[in-house]
């Protein structure tokens, strides 16, 4: 941009002024005062001539020295001192004749000369320490209110590009420079600097210039770089520093003196402050901290703006994405509110048409073969006459969606994007996928009559909505799938048959309590192959259609956790087994307890490895009758993600049988709950000599017929090495 007024007013400031007189001048010589001072000097003296210098002692002495003293403070001290010489030389010979009083007289010519000297020094040094305090002073002042008016100029300024013209003005004023400029770091790119004022530009000859690199090798570069001022007084200095100024120099003007100063704010350097002098110049300390300070305003100017502008452009993100996140919030509560996929549809429709200001949308979903889609449901879309039933992957707009899962923007659609006749009359169209489990299960779209209605940000926020819609969709499939779930677990609630488990006899038991009509939760299983088998056995908390659904579910889970890596420690399995749970709608705040034991044939015998998470331990019963414990206790499962497992080990002889059992078998009584555990061992220990299905029946005849009908239900599984 141009500053013609402030380069007028620099080259009248560039003229030079006349030479002043050097500093000792006013010690030295006053020729305008000192002729009068000697001719008083000896006319005084002339009026004592041929006088009795008894009579009158020291009073020509006296005038003298009162004489000298005022020369030599009017005109200065060497002054004073030549008067009062001359006044002696014409004394001695004209009044004294060198007689008896006359001494006096010349001592006081002497402590004249002396006295008087020192005296005028003393003032004048007061006086010039007086006058550079005042000039000091006038010179803050007036840099003060120089930064002032900059800092109004700056206050008021709502763009960069003011800020840096009050700044380079206001610079160019201070210091006298011919040109001046203010480059900042870009926005986008810290490693540019863009020109925002430079009166040694023209475009569009200086275009290059205009926006450069931070490592360019030119004073402004240079000094966001360093963050360092740079001062420079010849054109010989300048030039061999940065031969790059030659390509900016135009016409007949040369640079000589430069001056440029960091515009930063703390350690953050935002550009540079030049200014150029086209004369040789070296700018003094103190306006070097002017120029300084006004690089400080400038900082904090452009800092504000940016910050403002920051500040904007945040609220109003903020005010953009709360009307989306309302728009969101108005299709969930219309998703939430509808009891099935058709209601939804009707419900949701006209909200998301209002949400992205659509004439019409449509909702298609894929078809059960997945070749084509299927109308849903629309709004704002007329039935055409040849309606098209159905629409095949990959073809026009919601095809290609389908077919590439991307969603789709189209500001000016064309026959190709047009399958369905209802789309005729309309110009643009923005469509997302709706996708459940990761695959794509239909198309919502919207069209308007107007080209060019949407863009990006449309399509991610219609994405938005169709994602929440997709929750809605999965949540009724899996509703529904439950449902067949709990059904088909109904009917296989425990296994129809044992398998055989080489050298093993494997017996099992289960008691239903007869407590109401409910289905209980108790569980047991048996499966493996080869050198590893597994024995199963668990508990579901409460009764009913949902005890019984999420036992069978734990049973089918545990099996296939445990028999995907047969080499995996069982309690990484319970743990996958609480996670599957915990993911669960089935479980609410129900839990469960499982008791898993991993069979290991070798030659050497039987490894017995168990894992518990809240189940009572299993009974190992020994050949001789003993009985030991099987396992540590662990935590329930189906309750926190955060667990304690541990797996505990143990051998199998030959006439060894181990018993896992639920916690109905021995809650004989809520008041002594270890009378079942100990009635139990007994049990055990008495049948060690028996098959596994003699034990099973010694246990029924001790703990559970004489009861009657169970508390709880009760489940054993015994499995005796041959």
């Amino acid at each position: 941009m141009s500053l013609d007024p402030i380069e007028r007013w620099a080259e009248r400031r560039s003229v030079r002024m006349p030479r002043s007189p050097g500093p000792l001048a006013p010690w030295i010589w006053n020729p305008r005062w000192i002729p009068g001072f000697v001719l008083a000097q000896v006319a005084i003296l002339l009026v004592f001539a041929e006088k009795s210098p008894g009579t009158f002692e020291g009073v020509p002495g006296g005038f003298g020295a009162l004489l000298s003293v005022a020369a030599a403070i009017v005109c200065g001290p060497i002054a004073g001192a030549l008067v009062s010489l001359v006044g002696c030389l014409v004394f001695v010979p004209l009044v004294t004749d060198f007689e008896r009083g006359s001494q006096f007289s010349v001592f006081l010519w002497l402590i004249a000369s002396v006295g008087s000297g020192v005296i005028a020094g003393r003032l004048r040094r007061a006086n010039a320490d007086r006058t550079s305090a005042i000039a000091r002073e006038r010179l803050a002042g007036n840099r003060l209110h120089r930064l002032q008016a900059v800092t109004e100029v700056l206050a008021r300024a709502t763009n960069p590009e003011d800020v840096a013209t009050a700044t380079v003005t206001a610079a160019i004023e201070a210091l006298g420079a011919d040109v001046g400029g203010l480059t900042m770091r870009a926005a986008d790119d810290p490693g540019v600097l863009r020109v925002l004022v430079g009166s040694a530009l023209d475009e569009p000859a200086d275009t290059g210039w205009r926006q450069h690199a931070t490592d360019r090798p030119a004073p402004g570069p240079e000094i966001v770089r360093t963050g360092r001022p740079i001062f420079i007084e010849t054109r010989d200095e300048l030039l061999a520093r940065f031969p790059i100024v030659r390509k900016v120099e135009r016409g007949p003007a040369r640079f000589g003196g430069f001056a440029g100063v960091p515009v930063a704010l703390g350690t953050e350097v935002l550009g540079a402050l030049s200014l150029g002098f086209h004369r040789d110049h070296m700018v003094p300390p103190e306006e070097r901290g002017l120029l300084l300070s006004i690089a400080h305003q400038a900082a904090i100017a452009l800092d504000r703006i940016r910050s403002t502008d920051d500040e904007r452009r945040a609220r109003a993100t903020a005010e953009h994405a709360e009307d989306r996140l309302r728009k969101l919030q108005a299709v969930s509560d219309a998703a939430n509110a509808a009891s099935g996929l058709d209601e939804l549809v009707d419900r949701v429709l006209p909200v998301v048409r209002d949400a992205v200001l659509a004439d019409g949308t449509s909702f298609l979903l894929v078809s059960d073969d997945g070749r084509d889609l299927r109308l849903k449901g629309r709004v704002g879309l007329a039935e055409a006459e040849s309606e098209v039933v159905a629409i095949p992957l990959g073809a026009g707009a919601s095809g290609r969606i389908a077919a590439t899962g991307r969603p789709l923007v189209i500001g000016e659609m064309t026959p190709e994007d047009v399958i369905s006749p209802a789309l005729r009359e309309r110009r643009s169209y923005v469509g997302v996928p709706v996708r459940v489990g990761g695959r794509v299960v239909g198309v919502l779209h919207a069209s308007s009559r107007t080209p060019d209605a949407f863009h990006d940000e449309d399509a991610d926020f219609l994405q938005s909505i169709a994602d929440s819609l997709a929750a809605t969709i999965d949540r009724t499939r899996l509703f529904d799938q439950r449902d067949r779930m709990a059904t088909a677990l109904e009917r296989a609630l425990l296994p129809m048959s044992l398998p055989h488990v080489p050298g093993f006899e494997i017996a099992t038991m289960y008691r239903p309590s007869r407590f109401g009509d409910e289905v209980g939760g108790d569980f047991y299983d048996v499966f493996g192959d080869g050198k590893v088998w597994y024995l199963a056995i668990g508990d579901v908390c409460g009764k009913g259609p949902e005890a019984a659904a999420i036992m069978g579910m734990t049973r089918i889970a545990l099996r296939s956790l445990a028999r995907e890596d047969d080499t995996r420690p069982l309690p990484e399995v319970l743990e996958l087994l609480n996670g599957f749970l915990l993911e669960s709608e089935l479980m609410g705040d129900r839990f469960c307890t499982v008791c898993v034991v991993r069979l290991t044939f070798s030659d050497e015998g039987t490894a017995v490895n168990a894992c518990l998470g809240g189940h009572p331990p299993p009974l190992v019963i020994r050949a001789d009758g003993s009985l030991d414990v099987v396992g540590k206790p662990g935590s329930l499962l189906g309750l926190f993600e955060d667990i304690s497992l541990y797996e505990a080990h143990a051998e199998l002889g030959r006439g060894d049988a181990i018993a896992l059992f639920t916690d109905g078998l021995t809650e004989l009584s809520v008041e002594h709950p270890d009378e079942g555990e100990a009635m139990l061992r007994s049990a055990l220990v008495a049948a060690a000599g028996e098959e596994a299905a003699g034990i099973i029946k010694t246990v029924e005849r001790t703990l559970l017929d004489p009861r009657g009908e169970l508390r709880d239900d009760a489940a054993l599984v015994v499995a005796k090495r041959l």
